[in-house]
Parts: C-alpha cells; structure tokens; sequence
C-alpha cells in the first residue's frame, strides 16, 4: 500500500539531505561530478514521490492535495537554466518539504483516530445517563435489534468524524447505517478523521457478555479487505456490547498487531446520586 511506499522514500529523502548537507559543508566549489550525483537521486526520488498519485481515491485528502502542489513546484524547478548547487538546492528543499508535511499528516494518526472515538463512545455514554429522550430512543431500538443500534451507533460516531463499518459475511466492509457495501472515496475520506472496524452485540437478560464478545470478534476476523492506509485506524477493532443493565465486562484481546477493544454501552445506567436517593425513599 501507498503508506509503506512514502515511508521508504520517506527514509531516502532523509539519506539524499544528508549527503547534500556534507556535499555543501566540504566543498568550496561547484563540482559537476557531485552534483549531477545528486541532481540524477533527487530526480528519481521525486518520480517515486509523484508516482503515489496513481492511488488516487486511496490516499487522505491533505495527503494528495500535497502531493499535487509538489508535483506543480517540482515542474517549476526543472529548468534547464537551473542545473549545480542551485538546482540540488531547489530539489533537495523541494523533497525536504514534501517529506516534513506527510510525515507530519500521518504522525500519530491511530492515536488521532482513537481520541475520537474513546470520545465518541465516552460522549455516548454520558447522553444516555443526561438525556432521557436518546435513552428512550436507544431502548427502542434495542427492542427492534442489532440493526437498529449499529445505525443509531454509526450516526453517532460519524457526528465525532468517525466511519464506523462493520464486516459483512464475504469479509468486505458494510455501512452500519445503510447496510450497504462501503466504498472509502474522496467523499468519506474528506467527512472523517479515520474508519474503524466496529462489531455491535446485544447483550440481554440471561445472556454471556463473554460469550457475546466471542461472537463479535469471531465476526471481526472475517474482515478482508485491505485496508486504506492513512485513514483505516489498523491496529483497534471496536466490540460493542449494548445492555439495558450494567454487567460485567470482558476484558480486552490482542491477537498479533490487533487489539479487540470491548466497548460497554448500557442503555439504563444508574448513577449514584439517583441510587442514593432512590434508597433514601425506601
């Protein structure tokens, strides 16, 4: 995929800075030899940098507007009045641009992408303890079923800019809201800070969460599509268990670089301080 080519070039990008930083403190003269060395890598650098436009719809959006003013800016230095030092000049800065604001877009982007949704879920949470008309809503529909959470859930994720997707039975991503194949185009990726895979369980009077958990990860692992590097948060997959009553809560699973991360949503959470009073009643 697109992000393990850009952190290769990434790395010769650095490689090509350090040779023209030791060519420029060694030499006092303008040396051909050198130069065109370097003038021939910067070149085939920016080819490989530019050739990551083919992913098109696959990239982030700040990832290929930047993409597409270096290649304007590129096309600006290749001139043939432009050649020694301050054509190396002009390309290395180039390539040291280009490389400092992609590293910076995709820095710490699971981290990003996971903030949003501890909040999301976090925010979630805490309107069903405040508001009575979303508690309401979310009662019904956990009487009508899965479906009926999944979209709610999918709504919600999405006010904090997170596409939420859950596994169909062939492996593909589903729109939790539509329950139609997702396809990540420019539209979604420009709506959202990240995707995530999420697999919603009810959890009923009776039931195991454990069990519950087992079956939502079993899902999960059907997941088989590539993933849009850049924007797909790869590393968390989200199991949300909804009850009406609190219960206890499964704990966590990695399996390799794969965390399944168990989300407990209850519907009709008490608080302490109703507790309190409900007990001074008695």
């Amino acid at each position: 995929m697109w992000k393990q080519e850009w952190d290769a070039l990434s790395r010769r990008i650095a490689g090509i800075m350090e040779a023209s930083t030791f060519l420029f403190r060694t030499n006092d003269a303008d040396w051909a030899y050198s130069t065109n060395i370097l003038s021939d890598n910067c070149k085939r650098i920016a080819e490989s940098v530019l050739s990551l436009l083919r992913y098109g719809d696959a990239l982030p959006v700040r990832a290929a507007d930047a993409l597409a003013r270096f290649k304007e800016w590129w096309g600006k230095t290749q001139s043939p009045s432009l050649s020694g030092y301050p054509a190396v000049q002009a390309s290395v800065v180039l390539l040291g641009s280009i490389r400092s604001e992609l590293d910076h877009l995709l820095a710490d982007h699971d981290e990003i992408v996971r903030s949003h949704v501890a909040r999301a879920f976090l925010h979630l949470q805490r309107s069903l303890v405040a508001d009575e008309d979303m508690r309401r809503k979310w009662l019904n529909a956990f009487g009508e079923g899965e479906t009926s959470c999944e979209q709610l859930g999918g709504v919600h994720l999405l006010l904090h800019g997170i596409w939420a997707f859950k596994v169909s039975a062939a492996g593909e991503r589903t729109d939790l809201v539509l329950g139609t194949r997702l396809v990540v185009d420019r539209d979604v990726m420009a709506s959202a800070h990240g995707l995530v895979l999420t697999e919603w369980k009810l959890v009923r009077e009776g039931d195991c969460p454990e069990k519950k958990k087992g079956e939502a990860m079993h899902q999960a692992r059907q997941y088989s599509q590539g993933s849009v590097a850049g924007f797909e948060l790869e590393s968390e997959r989200y199991l949300v268990l909804v009850a009406k009553q609190e219960f206890t809560i499964p704990t966590d699973e990695i399996e390799g670089e794969k965390k399944y991360k168990v989300v407990p949503l209850v519907l009709d959470k008490s608080v302490p301080s109703i507790s309190a009073k409900t007990a001074a009643k008695q």
